[in-house]
């Protein structure tokens, strides 16, 4: 499962989207995916279109990476097999 939130959103609001979901807005140009695992994972594999921000470097990146604050946002951080 992938957690889907808008920026405009409290954390407490982000709601879960289904694999099945996910799938079906790959290329939805209104949903934004984000890859919360290390480059290194990344690299080897990611959903098509994705956007890689690291856990660890959300803190610092996420401002510059994710600039508009109220895009839908699909996050996921395990291999999606």
């Amino acid at each position: 499962m992938a957690t889907s939130i808008s920026a405009s959103l409290t954390p407490e609001a982000a709601g879960e989207i289904s694999r099945e979901e996910l799938l079906r807005r790959l290329n939805d140009p209104s949903l934004l995916i984000v890859d919360v695992l290390p480059k290194e994972a990344y690299s080897s594999e990611h959903l098509p279109g994705a956007i890689n921000l690291p856990l660890a470097e959300v803190a610092q990146r996420a401002t510059a990476v994710l600039p508009d604050r109220t895009a839908e946002i699909a996050i996921y951080c395990a291999s999606f097999t």
